[in-house]
């Protein structure tokens, strides 16, 4: 019955929302605007190493409200599903 009880409470702590926070990444191109992703120096890094075509655009910033799965919709020949999946893998490093 403890042994059960044990392993209750451990599995609960285990799925607590401070427990599940802590794995999440901080950004991913599905959460994360573009502007959150700008403010960070290293998302923006990653996202310039991804994405080198889009430093110098002007319309950059005016998609700081969206996330980049959401401008995929306007330009899927650039931000496509590979791009982006490589572009999360670098987000979910960033501190």
């Amino acid at each position: 019955m403890i042994r059960s009880l044990l392993t209750a409470a451990a599995f609960a702590i285990a799925l607590s929302p401070a427990a599940l926070a802590q794995e999440a990444p901080k950004f991913s191109t599905a959460a994360s605007t573009i502007g959150a992703i700008l403010d960070n120096a290293d998302a923006k890094a990653a996202f310039f190493k991804a994405f080198p075509e889009v430093a110098d655009n002007p319309q950059l910033e005016a998609a700081r409200d969206m996330t980049l799965q959401d401008v995929k919709g306007y330009a899927p020949e650039m931000f496509t599903d590979e791009k982006l999946a490589a572009l999360d893998a670098e987000l979910a490093k960033v501190k």
